[in-house]
């Protein structure tokens, strides 16, 4: 097992046993399944007395980018599958290649992974909790989110374990981090959300205690994803907040993210009947 110690400690891994298990199955939170019922319901109660540009707020109900990250992983997989191609040459994250300056391993290493049970628990995981954030924080800031993620996961695996790592599960605990943000952020709007962070950290201490109690799991790759998926949503947002009142008695429902360039401008309508 890649433990919480420094490189020194760190034993070397086969690929076939590394990062294993990632999110453990039940990451389906009860937050999960309520959290846009909860989201909806607030804003429909405060629809009479603000206005909403259709589209802009309301929650998305398409998630294709899911569908097309799960895709990705198992068309990847199959080509490795199909190939007999090694991890290696596929592009895991390898300390000593990235030494000689094969940085592109941070990144390729979170869509490979080492046989189909290790597949099959990433695709449970990410559609378990992918369209909620997806739905959240819409697609722009969706893949913001999970490709920071990912190569923070892979960056922190790489300064603290030698061990070589494959697998998406870094990129979903930073998921997690992101519905951590959100129900933070917006906690007032969702009832407190004390019940939801909850649940939220159950689940991360779950996988923590997994990953230090079973062989080859990569924990620090777990928390860099953790921390890349909560500094991103951080900065990119959604933070929902109300508007000064417009000159007909109504306020713009708007995103104030700090940093606003994946966010949707947000203007009053021309005419109001």
């Amino acid at each position: 097992m890649c433990g919480m110690k420094k490189p020194p400690g760190c034993r070397e891994m086969t690929f076939f046993n590394f990062q294993m298990i990632s999110l453990h199955p039940h990451v389906h939170l009860a937050c999960v399944s309520s959290m846009e019922e909860e989201l909806d319901r607030a804003l429909e109660m405060r629809d009479r007395q603000t206005w909403r540009h259709p589209g802009e707020v309301q929650l998305m109900e398409d998630n294709g980018l899911i569908f097309f990250s799960l895709l990705i992983s198992c068309k990847v997989f199959f080509a490795q599958v199909a190939t007999r191609g090694k991890l290696l040459f596929w592009g895991a994250k390898v300390n000593s290649l990235i030494d000689k300056g094969q940085f592109w391993r941070l990144a390729t290493s979170s869509v490979l992974h080492a046989n189909i049970g290790h597949l099959m628990v990433n695709c449970y995981s990410l559609n378990s909790i992918g369209p909620t954030i997806e739905n959240l924080s819409g697609p722009r800031r969706f893949i913001a989110v999970y490709l920071t993620s990912a190569i923070a996961s892979s960056a922190m695996s790489y300064w603290f374990c030698r061990a070589p790592a494959v697998g998406a599960s870094g990129a979903i605990f930073g998921l997690v981090g992101s519905l951590a943000v959100f129900v933070i952020r917006h906690r007032r709007m969702i009832g407190g959300g004390k019940e939801d962070l909850q649940n939220i950290a159950k689940v991360i201490f779950l996988n923590m205690m997994i990953g230090l109690l079973t062989k080859g799991i990569d924990n620090w790759g777990h928390l860099g994803g953790l921390l890349g998926g909560v500094a991103t949503s951080w900065f990119v947002g959604p933070a929902w907040q109300y508007g000064p009142k417009l000159h007909y008695g109504r306020r713009v429902f708007t995103d104030k993210a700090p940093i606003r360039y994946l966010t949707i401008r947000k203007t009053a309508p021309k005419n109001i009947s």
